[in-house]
């Protein structure tokens, strides 16, 4: 029998793990991802700055296109954030929020363009289909220093999300993902959550079902 290297054996044993969570787990899948110093990034945080999160809601329309719900999609950005508060002030976190028109600011707009590409390499490259081994064994993403943001505004770590759905009556396909930064610009703890069974981003309750799964290991990992 050939000998493969090392890499590819972890890589192949990782994706035949993520195909039995799915099948065990059906439309669900939840998981986070944590910087290997985790634990003393979090420890030194007590002020959070929630920015507002970057949520899309589409529609599939029959012809196969997709029609952007821009009102939907507003409300669910305000309902995320709130809940994202709510559950950090829960553990006792002083939280800070952004407001639509500071992130319209030059540096806000930097960092959640950067974060929206980030994201997707996380979700590719951790979560797969395109699993990198070396970004399992230590996961180290940086969206550069955002240290002047967080001294505006009083706060020593940055919390951002992406969430995205697109219904066809019901939601077919829905997630939603939340990063922990550092002042230094580390994602520290980055956690995804999707079941379109469960979960749906038009609600006041389902967006925030979604948030607190989304975020329920956070103190946890960090206690």
């Amino acid at each position: 029998m050939q000998n493969l290297p090392k890499p590819i054996i972890f890589s192949r044993f990782i994706l035949m793990v993520s195909l039995i969570g799915l099948y065990v787990t059906g439309c669900t899948y939840t998981s986070e991802r944590l910087h290997p110093q985790f634990p003393g990034y979090r420890q030194t945080m007590g002020v959070m700055l929630v920015l507002v999160p970057e949520i899309r809601i589409f529609e599939q329309m029959p012809d196969g296109s997709r029609l952007f719900h821009d009102i939907q999609s507003q409300d669910a950005r305000s309902i995320a954030q709130q809940s994202i508060v709510r559950q950090l002030e829960a553990r006792h976190f002083t939280v800070q929020t952004a407001d639509t028109r500071m992130m319209q600011s030059s540096e806000l707009l930097s960092v959640t363009s950067l974060f929206r590409s980030v994201n997707r390499s996380i979700q590719l490259h951790t979560f797969g289909p395109q699993l990198y081994p070396s970004k399992l064994s230590a996961f180290e993403y940086n969206l550069g220093p955002v240290t002047e943001i967080l001294k505006v505004n009083r706060a020593d770590g940055l919390v951002l999300a992406i969430g995205h759905q697109t219904t066809s009556g019901q939601p077919t396909k829905n997630w939603l993902s939340i990063a922990v930064v550092e002042p230094e610009g580390r994602i520290i703890w980055y956690g995804l959550q999707g079941d379109h069974q469960k979960f749906n981003l038009q609600t006041s309750d389902g967006l925030t079902a979604l948030v607190t799964t989304t975020l329920a290991n956070f103190w946890e990992q960090g206690s």
